[in-house]
């Protein structure tokens, strides 16, 4: 089994904290020839199973609907996609009209995944968001008339203007909208961005803090799982695609910046579309192995709610200890967890514990 990804670079403009690649003008039909004749070269040979597939970006949703199902049709073509597979397409709320999710969902697209970020229109419009909340509320009453029962929706927090009564209002409406699945992330300012040219003034980190705190109170109590660091789900809705990723799946990225990693080695495609569509054969541009596969295991297991088995640790007891009696982290079952003081702290942790463990394994 593999997790299938493509990449739609394309968005209607930039926001002011996105540092991904993504292009505002490019031939959308020349790109989507160009990425189906990738899928055919890899289906052909990989010749494997794919159990999930994700329509990232970008912003899918401004693709023609008839391409996004010309794309489906190819995956569908030239890899055996498993009956009940996870397949996701990424929206933004302004493109999620009735012809995009009809299309959606006549070609085999099960879940859909809203980038909402904020219910607030101040917070919208300082992040160059192009909806307003209404629109947001409107694309996901539009989904469910349309059939879509598996729906994710992103939040930032720490955006501009933003404070936590406005975080709480946002959360507490993806609540009230009965959303399956919620990520949160804290706004990280990139180099190169708008956010960072600006200046911008953000809330400081003890209020960044106590937003993440939040989320994970209200979202547990209202019956979400905080299964991995910045993702939250009603039981049996966790992304089944991102999951891969985290527990060290092979995964196929097709498209320009768009990653793979097959046994112990990471491919990626450069992130340029040009280049991309002038490919006559689709090999990655770049291999790197894995060199600290142990270090991988830690800090994937660790983003999760799933754990570490504390067998694989031969250093860490005493502070582990330590971690349990200050309140970021749990051992049951032979299994060390970190709570949600210990995930919004897991970079030190992860790191320090892979020092510890160092040239023990």
């Amino acid at each position: 089994m593999i997790s299938v990804y493509l990449h739609i670079p394309f968005c209607k403009q930039k926001c002011n904290y996105c540092s991904f690649y993504s292009l505002t003008d490019f031939d959308k039909e020349e790109y989507i020839s160009a990425i189906i004749r990738c899928v055919e070269y890899w289906g052909k040979k990989t010749k494997q199973k794919a159990d999930t597939v994700y329509i990232g970006g970008g912003t899918p949703s401004v693709l023609p609907p008839k391409l996004i199902c010309r794309l489906l049709e190819s995956v569908y073509d030239n890899f055996t996609v498993e009956s009940g597979a996870e397949i996701t397409i990424e929206a933004n709320p302004e493109s999620c009209d009735k012809e995009f999710l009809t299309a959606a969902r006549s070609c085999g697209i099960n879940r859909l995944s809203l980038g909402i970020q904020s219910f607030c229109d101040a917070e919208l419009a300082a992040a160059g968001r192009l909806h307003t909340a209404a629109d947001a509320r409107q694309a996901v009453s539009r989904a469910r008339e349309l059939g879509f029962d598996n729906i994710s929706c992103d939040l930032i927090f720490g955006l501009p203007l933003q404070t936590c009564d406005s975080f709480c209002h946002s959360i507490d409406t993806l609540v009230g909208l009965d959303i399956e699945h919620i990520s949160c992330y804290n706004l990280q300012v990139e180099d190169g961005t708008p956010f960072a040219r600006s200046k911008i003034s953000l809330p400081c980190e003890s209020e960044q803090e106590k937003m993440y705190y939040l989320a994970c109170n209200i979202l547990e109590s209202a019956g979400y799982s905080h299964y991995e660091i910045s993702n939250y789900a009603k039981p049996g809705f966790e992304s089944r695609h991102n999951s891969a990723y985290w527990t060290g799946k092979d995964y196929l990225g097709l498209g320009p910046a768009a990653h793979s990693k097959i046994a112990d080695t990471r491919y990626s495609y450069a992130a340029d579309a040009c280049g991309f569509v002038s490919k006559t054969d689709f090999e990655f541009d770049t291999a790197e192995k894995i060199e600290d596969a142990f270090f991988e295991k830690i800090m994937l297991s660790l983003r999760t709610s799933k754990g570490l088995e504390l067998s694989r640790l031969c250093r860490s007891g005493e502070f582990i200890n330590r971690l349990c009696k200050e309140g970021l982290a749990k051992t049951e079952n032979g299994v060390l967890r970190l709570t949600d003081r210990g995930f919004y702290l897991s970079n030190s942790i992860i790191a320090d514990i892979s020092l510890l463990e160092e040239n023990s394994n």
